[in-house]
């Protein structure tokens, strides 16, 4: 029975080695986002990664990701509140798909 925790515990170990957050943090701040930055800027941007403290957003346009850019300090300052260990040290803008 202790298998799942084994598993899980290995896999926040790898996690923590490669520099990324806890397993479920990315999707904390997914499902949270809009609580972050305000439901109409989450309707065009996502966060996509969480690495060695630098979270990664994707933005459909341009105006957008100016938008987060000037948001960075408020951004990282609710996910500290949210959860400290989803608190990310930067915030890197990526305009586009994929």
């Amino acid at each position: 029975m202790s298998e799942p925790h084994e598993l899980g515990r290995g896999l926040e170990r790898m996690m923590r080695l490669l520099g990324g957050p806890p397993p479920n943090t990315m999707r904390s701040i997914e499902s949270r986002w809009p609580e972050i930055v305000g439901p109409a800027l989450a309707e065009h941007t996502r966060p996509v990664e969480l690495v060695d403290g630098v979270l990664t957003v994707r933005c459909d346009d341009p105006i957008w990701s100016s938008q987060i850019r000037w948001m960075e300090r408020e951004i990282i300052d609710r996910l500290a509140d949210l959860d400290g260990r989803a608190a990310p040290r930067k915030v890197r803008v990526r305009t586009g798909e994929a």
